[in-house]
């Protein structure tokens, strides 16, 4: 492989983490801590081209904006306070309060907590116990050890016991072990945020308790553990549940009232888990209004296609069912909700799966029983429903209530015509009359926030070819009230990075239209023939094309790597992904061996080949990691005259071993026969190209298991194949240059 060294090694430059040192402003959030006004982090580069990150505080009254205080003075009494060199350009920490006298409020990673009156620093708090969740009003934490709950109250931390029934197997905000990066975590020593709601006045929270107990053991070997003395093989047993498994993971929900020290049951039914944590910091299966004098909670069927949401009264944890949410394929609302709102860049109002109103005596709720997404406002009184939009759109994310004027905010795709139908636009609608307006007035994806108060609101406008402006708008017309800042891609662009273009291609039934985008090369000549790569996704619950510049930078696919070692890189999302309309999302439905519209992509690739005569349609490959490795060994047996190289990493392929939650989601009940008809490695004696199997040795999420069974089939099969197993790497093996490095290269020697 020396001959492909230095292509390699130039591609590499495009990796995510070497791009963004030369990218300004591409990721906007503002943190809404200063009343009338928020902090965010505007970017520059210094004399010498390194990248400043300058905390600035914009005020809306004057629509002005500063930096938030002295970097360097901050830095070195944050140094002198931690005992921690501290870069004043480069600073980590989450900013609470910006206060109108000019004191600033800060969090450290280990949840210790300074003042900052402008020319000093004071403790608040200490640093608090991995895991710990900080109360609304600063004054205790919730701690979860060894399944039970323990109360902390600050600054002294004392600590008292809330719960003792917890064992090794089940307990209150525990982790269930069969989510993505369990083992992982416990290696490194990382320990999630115990799974407990607050109520907004810090005297009660939400909590559960998960039974895995009679759940069954999956078991990794890490064949090279880390010491110098080390040297047999570690046994890494953890519970992991399967499809048609008689016992899989469930919570019952508990509400904790710390003015009564009592723990109460809330009256609702076992649930099976929509997440791995059915309580976060981010979305979850339970909510409180903003008062706190309510809160919900709703309960999952092990079908996944129905849904019980239950009000709760937090006095007495009595509850009352107010609806259901149905399908007869599988719902959504949640995987919905988390697609769009599941990343820190979000505001927590549209991490709500529903937001409650106290003074509209309303819950307002995301479903696509009618076709598409579309919000809902509930009666909390009678459970009287009235569908808020018009069924035009797929409705993304709910981004604020106006209490006081009836308008509900929100993100939408779809609506506007001769525009990109992934991106989203902000839409107001009157919650009385049903009456809706568009804000935005500019093409490109919203990535928009709202302040509590809702007097304006700020967001990211970009495009997968398109760099981000990040702006203030007035709240009644959505016109610019003031520029915060522009992303600077100048530097990046110096070295070679290109823009992907779009298309539009039938998909396989002909009709169907199906969108992607190109990544041509960075040296590109229309007058070369290239080869062409597939990057693909085949779960079901994701789409994978870039719809702003965020996700052109493609961390998941390095797809800017393979422009730079001379591939045209297609990305398309066929049928069986969401966003779409349920029609859509619903092709995938017991048909996981379609891996969410491979035979769509495959007729896209097809068409493109025959429009552009820069394009080899002899040289077809196609790769994929998780979702994405099933999928690219799907492709690779089943399209066998397209795709003549494919590399899978880390592949889900034997869906039968692999999460119960996930897989009966978009399978239904167990079925051994039907389940079979979409596994690949039952069809291997198909495959004639060229063939990496990647996968790292201690995977918790998809078991190395999954991949042995392809080879032993493959073997069985007499098929030459090549694999790579990689000891001591988890699911996510993206960040690793070898990684990288190999799947570059195999694309170059036999593509």
């Amino acid at each position: 492989m020396e001959k492909y060294r230095k292509i390699v090694e130039s591609a590499l430059r495009f990796t995510p983490e070497r791009m963004e040192p030369l990218i300004t402003n591409a990721h906007f959030r503002p943190y809404f801590v200063k009343e009338n006004g928020f902090v965010f982090i505007n970017e520059r580069f210094d004399e010498n081209d390194k990248k400043q990150k300058v905390y600035t505080v914009y005020d809306a009254a004057s629509d002005t904006e500063k930096e938030l205080f002295d970097h360097p003075a901050f830095a070195a009494a944050l140094a002198e306070a931690t005992g921690e060199k501290q870069d004043p350009w480069d600073l980590k920490l989450t900013v609470e309060r910006a206060g109108e006298d000019g004191t600033v409020t800060v969090m450290l990673k280990d949840q210790s907590r300074y003042l900052w009156d402008g020319k000093a620093l004071s403790l608040l708090s200490p640093a608090l116990p991995k895991g710990a969740v900080l109360s609304p009003d600063k004054t205790k934490a919730v701690v979860e050890e060894e399944g039970n709950l323990f109360l902390l109250t600050l600054p002294g931390l004392e600590k008292t016991q809330l719960t003792a029934d917890g064992s090794e197997y089940s307990g209150y905000g525990i982790r269930y072990p069969g989510s993505s990066g369990f083992i992982a975590d416990k290696l490194k020593g990382v320990k999630q945020p115990a799974g407990v709601l607050w109520s907004p006045d810090s005297k009660k929270f939400l909590t559960y308790f998960m039974d895995y107990s009679e759940v069954g053991d999956y078991t990794l070997i890490q064949s090279v553990p880390d010491g110098d003395n080390a040297v047999r093989p570690v046994v890494h047993t953890y519970r992991y549940a399967l499809p048609g498994d008689k016992h899989v993971p469930t919570a019952m929900f508990y509400l904790y009232d710390l003015e009564e020290m009592a723990l109460k049951k809330i009256d609702a039914p076992a649930t099976y888990l929509s997440f791995g944590m059915p309580l976060t910091g981010r979305v979850s299966m339970a909510g409180w209004s903003p008062e706190g004098g309510i809160a919900a909670c709703y309960v999952m069927d092990r079908s996944f296609n129905k849904a019980d949401i239950y009000l709760i009264d937090p006095a007495t944890a009595k509850t009352r069912k107010l609806f259901s949410e149905t399908s007869d394929t599988f719902v959504f609302f949640d995987g919905h909700v988390r697609l769009n709102s599941g990343s820190p860049e979000q505001e927590d109002f549209s991490a709500k799966i529903f937001p409650l109103s106290e003074k509209l005596n309303k819950l307002f709720w995301l479903s696509e029983r009618s076709g598409q997404f579309e919000i809902y406002a509930y009666d909390l009184t009678d459970g009287a429903c009235i569908r808020l939009t018009e069924g035009d759109c797929c409705v993304r994310q709910l981004l604020h209530l106006d209490e006081e004027k009836g308008l509900l905010y929100y993100a939408a795709s779809g609506r506007e015509p001769k525009v990109n139908i992934y991106q989203r636009y902000v839409y107001v609608v009157n919650t009385a009359n049903g009456k809706i307006m568009r804000l935005s007035r500019h093409n490109g994806d919203h990535n928009a926030f709202f302040p509590p108060s809702g007097d304006y609101y700020a967001a990211a406008i970009s495009a997968y070819d398109q760099p981000p402006t990040n702006r203030v708008f007035h709240i009644k017309d959505g016109t610019i009230k003031h520029v915060l800042s522009e992303a600077d891609v100048s530097r990046l662009e110096a070295i070679g990075f290109t823009y992907p273009i779009p298309f539009c291609e039938k998909g396989a039934d002909g009709e169907i239209d199906v969108f992607g985008v190109m990544f041509l090369p960075n040296h590109f000549d229309p007058t070369q023939k290239y080869p062409v790569i597939e990057y693909c996704y085949g779960g079901n619950q994701t789409t994978r094309v870039p719809q702003n510049f965020p996700e052109t930078l493609n961390d998941l696919g390095f797809t800017p790597c393979f422009s730079e070692a001379g591939f045209v890189t297609v990305i398309a999302d066929g049928r069986g992904t969401p966003l779409r309309g349920k029609k859509y999302h619903d092709y995938g439905f017991n048909n996981m061996g379609d891996c969410a519209g491979l035979s769509d992509r495959s007729a896209a690739i097809k068409a493109l080949c025959k429009k552009y005569p820069f394009l080899d349609g002899d040289r077809v490959g196609v790769w994929g990691h998780s979702g994405g490795g099933f999928a690219t060994l799907h492709a690779m047996v089943d399209h066998p005259e397209l795709y003549k190289v494919g590399v899978s990493t880390g592949g889900n392929h034997a869906q039968e071993i692999y999460s119960s939650n996930w897989s009966e989601r978009y399978m239904g009940a167990w079925d051994a026969d039907e389940w079979k008809a979409q596994n690949a490695e039952f069809n291997v004696d198909k495959l004639q190209g060229k063939l990496l199997l990647i996968h790292g040795e201690l995977d918790d999420n998809v078991h190395p298991a999954s991949t042995m069974r392809v080879v032993n089939a493959l073997i069985k099969a007499d098929k030459d194949f090549d694999m790579l197993i990689m000891p001591n790497m988890h699911h996510t093996l993206r960040e690793h240059d070898y990684y990288r490095r190999k799947v570059l290269e195999y694309f170059l020697q036999n593509l």
